[in-house]
């Protein structure tokens, strides 16, 4: 990993009240990354520990981090379920 460059990308994922499953995403991008030795690898390990879910595309050179979000919507499947 050591000399690569990645873009960080924030997701956050509304979910559903009732399934925990996502109603939409939105994508943003938040920043350039280099990874120049194994000090900056950490950091990012150690930053990422505050997201819900991290996953790195080493073929597209990004890195997503998840977030979660209750926005109080609830799919209209979950409504006729209750």
């Amino acid at each position: 990993m050591k000399g690569k460059t990645f873009t960080e990308i924030r997701v956050d994922e509304k979910l559903c009240e009732v399934c925990d499953k996502p109603l939409r995403t939105e994508e943003k991008v938040l920043k350039t990354v280099q990874i120049n030795d194994y000090n900056s690898y950490s950091n990012l390990l150690t930053r990422q520990r505050a997201h819900d879910r991290v996953e790195v595309d080493l073929e597209e050179k990004k890195i997503y981090v998840y977030h979660h979000d209750y926005p109080g919507e609830v799919h209209q499947s979950c409504i006729e379920k209750l």
